[in-house]
This record gives structure tokens, C-alpha cells and sequence, in this order.
């Protein structure tokens, strides 16, 4: 249950507490993720408690750590261990590097899987077949082990081994021909890895289901989990509308299910008009700003609320005084401070604790594959190699 003895986040009212949450205390979760998709769901796993050893190799990294300093970065700045994105995902992670394609590298591996309760991958489907690591073979290996394979199209299908970007994976699941106006002439994109997200999820809420399944079973299961139909999802009352009537629904503009529109409003009493922007310079009547639109609008019980940008998100007292967005401190002093995102619930009042930003690459390799192999031993398999 979720440990409540600590520190209050500010704001108004009866405020969550900040604390760990131990639900999946002693789980064990391994993975080999790259981008966003699959290691958020080992992310969230780890703000529940478990144990998450993200496996990696030097040889092709996280996509996520393939980056340059920027020009306002200091000579030497530590680009690949600063991304916003690799501490969303992996937050809370620890990090070991291993050679999958040394046998070595392999068995250490296989050691990692045989004390795991699940192991998470999404590459192309047929990479551990190639490294002799079929699914078949480790599901019969290890019988009660939970493996999700959360891949952009699924495990099987004629799209299976097709390379997965987060515009393309919209567009195929409908969303993107449901983005842009009626009569225009271009459609989408949203620009968003909604795909990506929702997969992550998904595959979470499946993780815990399976978990409490082998209770009684005592049997593990593969879940074969497609980024592309996770994200049809989101379109789902565009399918059910084509069911009823038969018509192809397609993009609406600003127009909502009702066939309303954004109007113009004007104040009846002081002849002056109200829009989505602030104050102008120039003829005419001066707009107010947009503060003074919203609360004269909900003064006379119109709902409404401004469009906000991430960095006003991250600034806002709301998210801030429910814990969802935390400050830690990176390990390494010239990145500093980070904001990460937690998740957006709440369990008795208790927001999961961001413990930690990301892992350094292979920084967890004495602690986590020091149980298997002596300091010696490690040591000779960083100079062969199986450690890359």
C-alpha cells in the first residue's frame, strides 16, 4: 500500500501526499525498449513498486539517448543522458548493457529472465528468433514468465516487420483522416505519439492483469500488443458512427457532433466583443485579454477554459499542487534539476514518487550483474565485449 509518511506537495486544500506505492513490490520487471512506447510501461510499473532493469546496448542505443548537444550546451554536455523523453520513459529505471549477440552477453541475459516476473521488448518482430531467443523458447523456459511484445503493428500480419513512426501508425489506425476541415484539401497529422501512449497504457493494465491471472494459474502468458490498434482506438465513435449509418466520417474542423461552431461573442451591454486572444493595437474595439475573457464567460455560466502550451502545463499551479509534475535531481551535476511527469492518478491520496530520473547507461551493471558473476568475472566480460 502506498507509504503516505511524506512530504506534502503545496497548493490549496487537501493536497496529495508525495510517497512510494509498493503495490508491485518484489516484482521483477526486465526489458529491451527503445523511444517511448514499451519502456513507459515499464516506467509506471516501477512508480507501482516493481523492479525494472531496462537492458541496453552501446552498440545501438535507446533512440532517445542518440542525441547531440545543443549549441547552448557546454563543452562536454552529457547529450545522451539529457533528453526530456529518456527520463519520461525511464525514469526510476536501472540501466545494465549487454551484448546479445555474444554468448556471454546472452547468458546473462537469460540469467536476468529466469529471476523476472515479466519482460518487456518492442523491436521488429523476429529479433530475439535471430539471437536463437524465439518466444517460444523462452516461454517454455520460463513457464511463468509474463512477456509483452508491444511492436507498431503486432507480432503477426503483413505489416509485422514494417518500420513504426508515430504519424504513420495514426494514419493507419484512422485518426489522422479524422484531423483538419471538411473542405480543405489537407488531412492531419496530428504530430502527436498518440500511438505510442496509448500502447503504453494498455500495456500496463495488461502487465497487472496477468500478474493476478498467474496467481491461479502459475502460468505465465505472451501479450501480443500492436501500437496501430491501440491507437484505433481513439477513433472509436468515428467506427461505431459508419456502423449505424453507413457513411464515411471524415474530417469536421472546429465543428463538434451537434454541428455547432466557434462563434463570435459580443456583450450586449458595452458593445465590445470577446475572442481567443488577448488585446490588439490598431482601429476598432480593443479585445480584452484572454484572463478577462474566461472569467466573464464563466461568470455567466459558460464553460470554457484557455489552450494551454506544455511549458504553461508544467508552470501550472494545478498540475504542480497534485504532484504530477516533480522535480529531481539528475546524478550528473552538469544536467542538474529535471520536471518529470508522474501518473494521473492519485492511490489513497498518495502520488507515486518520481525516485529517480533516468539511469545512466550501464550504470547498474556491478549491483544487478554482480549477482550472477564475480567482480573478476565482470570485469573479463567488459573486455570481451558481452558488456557493450
Amino acid at each position: 500500500m502506498p507509504d503516505t509518511q511524506q512530504s506534502t506537495v503545496g497548493g490549496l486544500g487537501a493536497q496529495p501526499q508525495v510517497g512510494d506505492v509498493s503495490w508491485l513490490q518484489g516484482v521483477r520487471v526486465v526489458e529491451v525498449t527503445t523511444a517511448v512506447s514499451a519502456p513507459l510501461i515499464g516506467r509506471v510499473l516501477g512508480e507501482l513498486g516493481a523492479e525494472v532493469i531496462k537492458v541496453e546496448s552501446r552498440a545501438k542505443i535507446d533512440v532517445n539517448r542518440a542525441r547531440v548537444p545543443r549549441p547552448s550546451d557546454p563543452e562536454g554536455f552529457p547529450a545522451h543522458e539529457a533528453f526530456q523523453l529518456l527520463h519520461e520513459a525511464n525514469a526510476g529505471k536501472r540501466s545494465v548493457t549487454l551484448n546479445l549477440k555474444t554468448d556471454h552477453g546472452r547468458e546473462l541475459f537469460l540469467e536476468l529472465l529466469g529471476d523476472a516476473d515479466v519482460f518487456i521488448e518492442n523491436f521488429v518482430p523476429g529479433w530475439l528468433d535471430r539471437l536463437g531467443l524465439s518466444i517460444e523458447g523462452l516461454r517454455e523456459r520460463f513457464p511463468r514468465l509474463i512477456i509483452v511484445s508491444a511492436s507498431g503493428y503486432g507480432q503477426t500480419g503483413p505489416l509485422r516487420t514494417q518500420r513504426a513512426y508515430a504519424p504513420v501508425m495514426t494514419a493507419l489506425a484512422g485518426v489522422e483522416g479524422l484531423i483538419g476541415y471538411e473542405d480543405g484539401e489537407v488531412m492531419g497529422c496530428s504530430s502527436l505519439a498518440l500511438a505510442d501512449l496509448n500502447c503504453s497504457f494498455s500495456g500496463v493494465h495488461l502487465v497487472m492483469s496477468a500478474l493476478v491471472g498467474r496467481q491461479a494459474s502459475d502460468e505465465g502468458t505472451h501479450i501480443d500488443l500492436s501500437q496501430i490498434e491501440a491507437a484505433s482506438i481513439l477513433a472509436g465513435e468515428a467506427f461505431v458512427e459508419h456502423q449505424l449509418s453507413g457513411e464515411t466520417p471524415g474530417p469536421v474542423g472546429n465543428s463538434d457532433p451537434g454541428g455547432g461552431r466557434w462563434s463570435l461573442i459580443q456583450d450586449p451591454e458595452t458593445e465590445t466583443w470577446t475572442g481567443a486572444r488577448g488585446s490588439r493595437n490598431g482601429a476598432g474595439p480593443e479585445r480584452p485579454s484572454t484572463g478577462k475573457i474566461l472569467e466573464t464567460l464563466r461568470h455567466r455560466g459558460v464553460e470554457v477554459a484557455p489552450i494551454l502550451t506544455p511549458a504553461q502545463v508544467a508552470a501550472d499551479e494545478n498540475y504542480l499542487s497534485r504532484g504530477f509534475i516533480q522535480s529531481v535531481d539528475h546524478p550528473l551535476e552538469a544536467i542538474g534539476t529535471l520536471q518529470v511527469t508522474s501518473v494521473p492518478w492519485r492511490l489513497e491520496g498518495t502520488v507515486p514518487e518520481v525516485s529517480a530520473v533516468a539511469p545512466c547507461i550501464g550504470s547498474a551493471n556491478p549491483e544487478v550483474l554482480g549477482r550472477y558473476v564475480s567482480e573478476d568475472q565482470l570485469a573479463e566480460l567488459e573486455n570481451e565485449g558481452a558488456l557493450k
